[in-house]
């Protein structure tokens, strides 16, 4: 597997755009717009342009995915498309398209449903939306795989481009802060009221966030059509189930570790080829006990390692999506931010998470995982200089 990335997009509680994303994660200030969630939980929020904020005519996960969509086809040069005949589009999501529009599902309930509201909820679909402002002939898909849709999102489209039914992919997820998730994580005992610590001795949760990103993956013929350079590449992806426990990951990260073992096959490297990992790292018990024994097991403690959710918030279906474009901003930067808010290390877990550092890598792993038991692991590729 070898797709370029041509392009990237971002919004995050760390940033507007990929550029402020990547500085956000510097320091110890909280990122975005920081709040209360209906249960009192602190949530992140996103700074959407104004540009692109609807005012409620569409769901907000539309509102951020849109631009999203637009930095990344600038950054691409996409602005203007002749053929979209063979362009698809696969975006993650959760909340979006199902669980974000509580006026049709009361409606449909009640049935009373008009075709206003069901044109609001079709409408929803993160995906079908960008299919229908691209006119895009290629085949559209909106994940709904939980926490690892955005990573699963980006593993599929670059599938499409191996396998010769694209010459271009729109990737990527958009989730929004929704009473429906929040409520869901409140009752599963897993928030924080504080602001998370991914890995840290005293974790004690995850703070939910929105956002969107979006990667426009190219194969290699496509590129040289375009007359385009790419330096940053998908080189493997795979995705294992545990099925041990609807909300939980294995203890000893079994999943986890099967799912990064096969996209290393997949890419063809060794685990020492790996320069660093940005990690789930949702700042729960469970899931960071998990994650840590695995990269043990795999890396030796000889991998730095990190989760960028300290800033972020845990995005939901979108996470996937913006921490694979945080792994190629690093990438290009040759420098990982370290693992935020980090203080304390868990003597349950083998080895601790990263610090700040320059690295010289040229392959990075970003893992998620999600209900069900479900664990995705993406590996990018990079062949140029650090950027400054």
């Amino acid at each position: 597997m070898s797709v370029c990335i041509t392009g990237m997009g971002c919004i995050s509680p760390a940033g507007i755009n990929c550029a402020a994303t990547l500085d956000g994660l510097q320091g110890d200030d909280a990122p975005g717009l920081t709040g209360l969630s209906e249960t009192g939980q602190i949530v992140f929020r996103a700074p959407l342009d104004p540009a692109y904020d609807s005012g409620g005519r569409r769901h907000r996960s539309i509102d951020l995915l849109a631009q999203a969509l637009d930095e990344a086809l600038n950054d691409a040069g996409l602005n203007e498309i002749s053929d979209t005949s063979r362009i698809g589009v696969c975006i993650g999501a959760t909340s979006a398209s199902f669980l974000n529009d509580m006026d049709f599902h009361r409606k449909l309930r009640e049935q009373v449903l008009d075709e206003a509201s069901l044109d609001r909820f079709f409408a929803g679909n993160p995906a079908e939306y960008v299919k229908k402002q691209l006119a895009l002939g290629g085949p559209a898909m909106t994940v709904n795989n939980a926490c690892a849709s955005g990573t699963d999102a980006v593993g599929i489209a670059a599938s499409w481009l191996n396998a010769g039914i694209c010459d271009i992919v729109i990737a990527g997820g958009a989730d929004e802060l929704h009473s429906v998730s929040g409520a869901g994580f409140y009752s599963l005992g897993v928030t924080s009221q504080h602001l998370c610590r991914p890995f840290d001795r005293d974790r004690d949760g995850l703070n939910l966030g929105e956002g969107a990103a979006v990667l426009i993956l190219e194969t290699v013929e496509s590129v040289a059509r375009r007359k385009r350079i790419s330096g940053m590449y998908v080189a493997g992806y795979a995705a294992c189930g545990d099925a041990r426990h609807i909300t939980q990951p294995e203890p000893e990260g079994s999943g986890i570790e099967r799912a990064i073992r096969k996209a290393l096959h997949c890419a063809g490297l060794q685990t020492e080829d790996t320069g660093f990992i940005n990690a789930h790292g949702t700042g729960t018990i469970h899931n960071d006990l998990a994650e840590g024994r695995a990269f043990a097991r795999i890396f030796g403690g000889q991998c730095p390692y990190f989760s960028t959710k300290g800033k972020t918030g845990h995005t939901l279906g979108a996470a996937g999506a913006i921490e694979a474009v945080i792994t190629a901003l690093m990438l290009r930067r040759q420098q990982i931010t370290g693992s935020c808010r980090y203080q304390n290390q868990d003597p349950e877990i083998p080895f601790p998470p990263a610090a700040a550092m320059k690295v010289a890598a040229r392959y990075a792993l970003s893992t998620s995982l999600a209900f069900g038991g479900c664990n995705s692991a993406l590996i990018l590729k990079y062949e140029g200089g650090a950027e400054q």
